[in-house]
């Protein structure tokens, strides 16, 4: 091969890696909460690579002694500045969270009357029927043995403000509003 031949062989092969990267850099693999749901506790980490695609959960740390070994893997979401996380402890899953999942907005009609009755110890069913269809929506959630805890926003449009519930095992433990009327 000639040194003009090689040239323009490697100005051909820059040419196309430089049109082909944005390309493979738009599709970056996500995760959604169908494929979140999928990986339940217990799951091995082959088992979460197979449901999200490979690529879409990066390693993040790693440390091991004594027996144990544990691994976190962060989750890129399909939603806007959405993710999910993956703890491994013996290359069993032992906890894991999301936030931003879901992709859902409150439809604004949440109100300090409504607020006031959903207390500690109401369901996340009694806070739907209180609050009403689409005032409540989840935006993030966590699962580990033996406990489920979910976190949902509840907004009021007409005069901005807002209201925050966390649950554990289905039950308020947690609650807070700010600007509600």
């Amino acid at each position: 091969m000639s040194r003009k031949t090689l040239a323009v062989s490697g100005l051909l092969a820059a040419a196309l890696t430089a049109t082909l990267a944005p390309t493979a850099q738009a599709a970056s693999p996500t995760i959604t909460r169908a494929e979140y749901d999928k990986v339940k506790l217990g799951a091995s980490i082959s088992k979460m690579h197979s449901v999200a695609g490979r690529g879409a959960c990066k390693l993040t740390s790693s440390s091991g002694g004594s027996g144990y070994s544990s691994k976190v893997y962060e989750c890129k979401g399909n939603k806007q500045y959405s993710s999910a996380m993956f703890s491994f402890g013996n290359g069993k899953l032992a906890m894991k969270s999301q936030g931003g999942l879901d992709g859902k907005k409150s439809n604004g009609k949440m109100t300090k009357a409504k607020y006031k009755k959903i207390t500690k110890g109401k369901t996340i069913a009694q806070m739907h029927d209180i609050a009403g269809k689409g005032v409540c929506v989840r935006v993030a959630d966590a699962e580990a043995a033996g406990a489920k805890s979910a976190s949902y926003s509840c907004e009021q449009s007409s005069t901005y403000g807002s209201a925050a519930f966390t649950f554990t095992n289905n039950k308020v433990v947690g609650r807070a509003q700010y600007g509600l009327r």
